[in-house]
């Protein structure tokens, strides 16, 4: 089999949201506008939830050797109202993830799937192998922009994380999570976005790849 054959780019598309709280209230209040997008209770937290089926791959007995990640994304994402930015996290894992709740409080605390988190933060249920890939995003408002009525915001950091390691799992668990840094804004729009991960599709040896079957299955069961 050429590399031509062996080639693959997975892909996943995030729909564009958008939410209103009229006078600032510390809850979003118009909400007809989430498009497959969950609010975290209690929060202004929003967080997008989706998967990459293997399933086909993995009937013929198939591992996938992710070589990168990359995000692309719509034009903007704007805050209307007394906002201070948001964090925008990406991830990608081959097991399941943790509650939304608990992934946000994780990046909270300055870590998230893959790292050492704080005493005390949820109970991490990934590792550097299973988190595949992340980013996360520090948007704040355009100070270049004046006046900004829109609340246009421009990217200040731009972090990438991520093992790229082989799996031989059906699916792949995706996570993007919105998190305002503020809870007084009056409103939030979040641009389409899409993750790639070009790689290749290989069969492995028959001991080598019933070994990372069956750690998969373990680390899955294990969430």
């Amino acid at each position: 089999m050429d590399d031509s054959e062996r080639n693959r780019t997975l892909r996943i598309e995030i729909p564009p949201c958008f939410v209103s709280s009229p006078g600032g209230t510390e809850d979003w209040t118009a909400l007809n506008s989430l498009n497959g997008w969950s609010v975290i209770p209690a929060t202004k937290y929003l967080v997008w939830e989706g998967t990459i089926d293997l399933s086909g791959y993995a009937r013929d007995y198939k591992t996938f050797y992710p070589a990168g990640g990359v995000i692309q994304q719509g034009a903007y994402t704007a805050e209307k109202g007394i906002g201070g930015g948001v964090i925008v996290y990406y991830c990608v894992s081959s097991v399941p993830l943790p509650s939304p709740y608990d992934l946000s409080i994780q990046i909270g605390v300055l870590a998230g799937p893959g790292f050492i988190n704080f005493h005390g933060a949820p109970v991490e249920s990934q590792n550097w192998t299973t988190t595949l890939f992340a980013e996360s995003q520090m948007l704040v408002p355009n100070a270049n922009i004046q006046p900004n009525p829109e609340g246009i915001q421009q990217i200040l950091e731009t972090h990438q994380s991520g093992s790229l390691s082989p799996t031989a799992g059906q699916v792949l668990y995706v996570t993007k999570l919105v998190l305002p840094l503020t809870r007084t804004q009056d409103t939030l729009a979040i641009p389409a976005s899409r993750i790639i991960l070009p790689g290749t599709m290989d069969q492995e040896p028959e001991l080598e790849y019933m070994m990372r079957l069956a750690r998969s299955v373990e680390l899955a069961n294990q969430v």
